[in-house]
């Protein structure tokens, strides 16, 4: 029974991959998908839930200027190419439909997930390569590798802090996202974290452009752990600063849609020290355009 709930969803997805508009850029288009029908594969990304909201980027492993979904006439974002079923995250892409450029013959092709579930305040992301297979009815084949686990994007943990007037100086330990990264090469994409900030008096959403203030870029190669000293401005103290982590990929040329949960700074000078918290569980958008 299941399996043919499976089949349905990827007759319908196949049906939507083929109705959409065909780009100059990539001639023969190519496909990526989680599923190939002909071969009877079929692999799920499962996060913590199928509810939420579900965000993807793609583009060349090593060579985003050579093929990028998030630009060209057609922005691949329109589509809803990556999309939860029952069983876990899918995805069906044509490559050919929208996009910049066009990836090399013999490429390998990155493939992020972003995932607030339902009621969440936290983020999981996945990051999966694979090697395109020219032959293949599927070009970019991921049923081949199996299911694979979102993971959790972690907040900033605050190690130490202090006050000099209405700065308040962090040093932070950003948490290793070494657990989500699947498929050939897949670490060399990570380059680091961007640790950005906003003024507010609420928790906002997880949309990364939230956060106006850029406190710095630090590297992680492979996604592994690491360090980071910023300074925050408290001199509006009637709001608190929130301090989150992004994504950094192929050396700052992809950046995550989306950021971990925030940590908290009261701006209070009234405090003796800053005070941290975790913000209170409550659901955000993860909507780039709320």
């Amino acid at each position: 029974m299941t399996k043919k709930i499976v089949l349905g969803l990827a007759i319908v997805a196949v049906a939507a991959l083929v109705a959409m508009p065909a780009s100059a850029s990539c001639i023969p288009g190519k496909s990526a998908q989680s599923f190939n029908v002909q071969a009877g594969q079929y692999a799920y990304w499962t996060s913590t839930s199928t509810d939420g909201n579900l965000l993807g980027l793609t583009w060349q492993l090593g060579a985003p200027g050579t093929w990028n979904g998030n630009g060209g006439v057609v922005n691949c974002n329109t589509f809803s190419w990556m999309y939860f079923s029952p069983a876990g995250a899918n995805v069906n892409l044509d490559l050919g439909s929208c996009g910049s450029g066009c990836p090399a013959n013999g490429s390998t092709l990155a493939v992020l997930g972003q995932h607030q579930p339902a009621g969440s305040t936290k983020t999981n992301f996945i990051l999966a390569t694979v090697v395109e297979t020219p032959a293949n009815t599927v070009n970019f084949d991921y049923s081949a590798q199996g299911n694979h686990n979102f993971v959790e994007l972690s907040r900033p943990h605050v190690v130490s802090s202090s006050r000099a007037g209405s700065t308040v100086n962090l040093n932070l330990s950003l948490p290793s996202i070494a657990g989500g990264l699947y498929g050939p090469n897949a670490a060399s994409a990570v380059t680091g974290y961007v640790v950005r900030s906003v003024s507010a008096s609420a928790r906002p959403d997880r949309n990364a452009a939230s956060y106006g203030t850029v406190l710095g870029t630090f590297p992680a190669s492979g996604g592994v752990a690491a360090s980071a000293a910023v300074g925050v401005d408290c001199s509006n103290i009637a709001n608190d600063q929130w301090v989150v982590t992004q994504l950094s990929f192929e050396g700052g040329a992809v950046v995550s849609q989306v950021v971990s949960e925030p940590t908290q700074v009261k701006c209070n000078p009234a405090l003796a020290d800053p005070k941290f918290k975790i913000v209170p569980k409550k659901a955000g958008s993860l909507n780039p355009n709320n």
